[in-house]
């Protein structure tokens, strides 16, 4: 009978011991190599070991609080196969979230620099390189949605979430980690994946917080102080810096930041894995399969080892509908009150009437997403931090807004150095002031060998329930072809052409979808052409012909833009169509050129005209872009005095940068239809060699006549092309680009060249 008792005893201890018997998990940091994880977990659950508490840095950090509240491998491996994944470490914004209607004029600038008026030698922040590698627009909004509802189920207890949690930061300025386990979940993994440089640091009480692996990038110690398991698993993709080596600057860095991180653990506490990787990128999440299947494959391997360490078995049924329950008690992100810190009242009414049109509406999710990318569309704002607090009384969220008011002068400097003889240099002023609306005063001026400009321009924003805004424009410019140069060209006839503008236009622009804004415009403008009208020429006795044109007019359009770049775009669409209406009266003065007139030409007349333009990308893999082209263009308009001076105001067919600082009557004409395709291989973030082929066909020609008057040729009788290959650098403060092209007319006209900076002209009157 005891004998009996004593083996029940026995039985009875073991089980118990085996039913207490706990787990605890631990994710090294790693940047993309943290996929790895993922396989690990979708083994140690296929096999039945269970998983009771986590903890991670950086990369760790992420797949930890994913399982900690509640998701499987298949959904962190839908997440991170998403394109809502790969925007929120590109910075890239879905095209439907683009806000057009906010979005300024392009300006060539590659340094800006924001003074505060209030108290301009206190306050100066100069932006020349972005403080990341990665923009955090997408990120701040991010992690509300991905980490706010398990905020709210866990009630700021990290203890509380599906799997017990913890992840470590640093504090840099006190040199200690930070160890989370309460609070805001989305800030505590976003301050542990802030590495220096590559992510913008997060404030937490005061402090700017970091990457968690800058001092333990393995938090075996967290786990065992916190937890207390019984059996550790630890996964290690990471490793410490070796030695520095001259010219291997990101290697020097990183010993200068990481602290050396103990990756070891003590048979006596659990099972280690560790992966060694050489060829993997911070940001290579596109090798997800790969990455993931090697930390599944290993685990697989040792799963004997771990099965006879660990005896507790959990059912995997019973586990996903304990998942499913966990998740399906989540509250729903409804938002109902928003408190704003940062800016005075009437700057916090502005930016509530961008989520709800009343106090105490209940808005959602989207409509916070509609709301938070059409205030940073405006350069009113430089940042938002939104957080979701959960109110139970109600069930709903209370938006907490940290926003950061822009200093009100902005001053820019930039412009284009390049082998065609388009050297610019650019400086630009704004003033910026946000209170009941929004109101800008910009002076831009450009000084160069070809293009020479003064434009001065005011903007005023009305949160009316259809935003309204008014801008009224003054612009002074020159365009001399003549001073044109060319690194290398061949059977190119010299031009010397110059044309003059001076211009005040008046435009009300309203939102037209989310992409798009529909602009009304009304204004006049003077114009002046010089020319000659042959090419001998002699400079010490010929003069220019002038013909100089008043003209009035009014115009609506349909615009958008949500291209990535300001030049050699490689994703997104551009679109502009337009109706012009135009009268004017046109005079001529004659230089050598003998004027059956004697001066007194003098033209009046009105026309329609309307244009169509349109860029677009397609994605066809990671490296390959194709890219396509369509301009349709058609004017109403009569000849002037001349053929010369009919081809100067004609319209022109110019896709390419070079292009549109070229004259070249072969692709001008009154009614045209030109398209074409760009071939793009994306080598690296920064470097892509790009091909553009284009096809060019007036409708009707403008043909010379024996004695330079200009005529219309017959129905599409001449076709043109032009092509360009280039290889295109684009970096933070410019773009650097290597081109050569070809011209179908004149004959021979090859050019290659080099270009730096950003090649972009102010708005001209007719356009």
């Amino acid at each position: 009978m005891k004998k009996a008792l004593y083996m029940f005893f026995l039985l009875f201890v073991l089980t118990f011991q085996i039913q207490a018997q706990k787990v605890g998990l631990v994710l090294s940091g790693g940047g993309a190599k943290g996929l790895t994880h993922i396989g690990i977990i979708r083994a140690l659950e296929e096999n039945h070991i269970p998983i009771d508490y986590i903890a991670g840095t950086s990369m760790g950090a992420i797949v930890g609080s994913l399982y900690a509240m509640g998701y499987s491998p298949d959904d962190m491996e839908r997440l991170l196969k998403s394109d809502s994944f790969k925007r929120w470490y590109t910075g890239n914004i879905e095209e439907k979230y683009i806000y057009y209607f906010k979005k300024k004029p392009p300006t060539p600038e590659f340094l800006n620099i924001r003074v505060s008026l209030k108290n301009p030698l206190h306050k100066v922040k100069t932006q020349f390189l972005p403080s990341s590698v990665v923009d955090p627009l997408q990120m701040n909004l991010a992690f509300l949605e991905l980490f706010g509802q398990a905020t709210a189920a866990c009630n700021n207890d990290f203890n509380q979430l599906f799997v017990p949690f913890r992840c470590v930061a640093s504090d840099v300025y006190n040199k200690r980690p930070m160890i989370f386990e309460k609070g805001d979940l989305g800030d505590a993994v976003r301050a542990s994946m802030s590495f220096p440089a590559m992510f913008k640091p997060i404030e937490i009480d005061s402090t700017l917080v970091y990457d968690g692996g800058i001092y333990n990038n393995f938090p075996v110690n967290v786990m065992v102080n916190d937890f207390h398991p019984d059996v550790i698993i630890g996964s290690v993709v990471s490793s410490n810096p070796g030695k520095p080596q001259e010219g291997d600057i990101m290697g020097q860095l990183e010993n200068m930041i990481m602290q050396k991180t103990d990756y070891s653990l003590p048979d006596s506490l659990g099972i280690l894995m560790t992966f060694k990787y050489d060829n993997v990128n911070l940001m290579d999440f596109d090798r997800f399969d790969e990455l993931h299947d090697i930390g599944y494959n290993r685990t697989i391997q040792l799963m004997d080892s771990i099965k006879a360490r660990i005896s507790r078995r959990i059912n995997y049924r019973q586990l996903e509908l304990k998942r499913i329950a966990y998740k399906k008690n989540m509250p729903e992100l409804r938002f109902r009150e928003i408190s704003i810190t940062g800016g005075n009242e009437q700057q916090k009414k502005y930016i509530r009437k961008e989520f709800h049109s009343s106090d105490h509406e209940i808005f959602s999710l989207e409509d916070l997403r509609k709301g938070y990318f059409r205030l940073m569309s405006d350069n009113m704002i430089s940042e938002i931090i939104p957080h979701a607090v959960y109110n139970k009384v109600d069930t709903t969220f209370t938006l907490h807004l940290k926003v950061k008011i822009e200093d009100d002068l902005s001053l820019r400097v930039g412009g284009n150095v390049g082998s065609n003889g388009a050297n610019q240099i650019y400086v630009g002023a704004t003033y910026h002031n946000l209170n009941n609306f929004s109101k800008e005063v910009s002076l831009d001026g450009q000084l160069g060998q070809i293009y020479n400009n003064l434009q001065i321009a005011g903007r005023i924003d009305f949160p009316t329930h259809i935003p309204t805004s008014f801008r009224l424009v003054g612009s002074i410019s020159s365009f001399d072809y003549f001073k044109q140069e060319k690194l290398f060209s061949k059977g190119n006839s010299p031009v010397f052409n110059k044309k003059k503008e001076n211009f005040v236009k008046l435009l009300v622009s309203m939102p037209f979808l989310t992409r798009q804004k529909a602009e009304f415009g009304i204004g006049i403008g003077k114009i002046q052409d010089l020319y000659f009208q042959n090419n001998v020429i002699d400079f010490n006795n010929d003069k220019n012909d002038i013909s100089n044109y008043t003209i009035f007019g009014g115009s609506v359009a349909m615009d958008g833009n949500t291209l990535n770049s300001r030049q050699y775009a490689t994703a997104g669409r551009r679109e502009r169509l337009v109706a012009h209406i135009y009268t004017g009266t046109e005079s001529y003065e004659a230089g050598s050129t003998p004027d059956p007139y004697n001066g007194t030409y003098n033209y009046v007349q009105s026309w329609l005209q309307l244009s169509y333009e349109m860029e677009r990308y397609y994605s066809l893999s990671s490296k390959f872009v194709l890219g396509n082209y369509i301009r349709a263009y058609y004017s109403s308009r009569n000849f002037s005095h001349n053929y010369t001076a009919t081809m100067m105001q004609a319209g022109e067919f110019s896709p390419t940068p070079h292009s549109k600082i070229t004259y070249n009557e072969a692709f001008r004409a009154n009614q045209f239809i030109g398209a074409g395709i760009m071939p793009i291989f994306q080598i690296t973030p920064v470097f892509h060699a790009r091909a553009e082929f284009y096809g060019f066909a007036p409708i009707f020609p403008i043909m010379r006549d024996e004695e330079s008057k200009a005529y219309y040729g017959e129905l599409f009788s001449k076709i043109e092309y032009m092509g360009e290959i280039s290889l295109v650098a684009k970096l933070p403060f410019g773009a650097i680009s290597v081109y050569l092209n070809h011209y179908s007319s004149p004959s021979n006209n090859w050019n290659l060249g080099i270009t730096l900076g950003w090649q972009i002209f102010n708005s001209r009157f007719i356009e």
